[in-house]
């Protein structure tokens, strides 16, 4: 996997230059030993898992995400819960004024189209993505002071992923 500060030197070197990168093939994240990853969801709240896997879903749920790109968006939620700047719960800092799309306004609710047979799949990777997410399993974003995630840059460090753009 290329380290994030290499990617942001290429992209920006890209950017200023007008060239353009070739897409690069994500790695996922490797999967955690079964008993460790039974152990910790046992200490995460039914209601967590439910709001990380639908603000994955909202974020990241197509098929046009890999599943880093899906990792990354929950490690966001997740740098946002630990950082003293936001709330410190995935519920309060999903519904943050401002953020998340309608979350503010709505609560965090699925988005109508989760209910269509065509994204069973869609909604399933997302659920498998926050139960690996709170189970210990992280991009490198986690922890690393990764807190903005948009279709648009913003903060500094910026990673773009699947048309996702992560930034410190």
């Amino acid at each position: 996997m290329i380290p994030p500060i290499v990617l942001h030197i290429l992209t920006t070197m890209a950017m200023l230059t007008g060239m353009t990168l070739a897409p690069v093939t994500p790695i996922p994240p490797e999967p955690m030993p079964a008993a460790m990853t039974a152990q910790a969801l046992l200490d995460v709240p039914a209601e967590d898992l439910e709001l990380l896997a639908c603000v994955i879903y909202q974020e990241a749920g197509g098929d046009a995400c890999s599943d880093l790109c899906r990792f990354m968006v929950g490690d966001v939620v997740l740098n946002r819960v630990a950082d003293s700047r936001f709330p410190n719960t995935i519920e309060e800092v999903l519904t943050q004024r401002g953020q998340y799309g309608t979350f503010s306004k709505t609560g965090v609710v699925w988005p109508a189209r989760s209910g269509n047979p065509g994204e069973a799949a869609a909604v399933e990777r997302a659920y498998d993505t926050a139960k690996r997410l709170l189970s210990g399993e992280h991009s490198d974003l986690y922890g690393a002071g990764y807190i903005w995630q948009a279709e648009f840059i913003q903060g500094k460090d910026v990673i773009e992923v699947d048309g996702t753009y992560f930034g410190r």
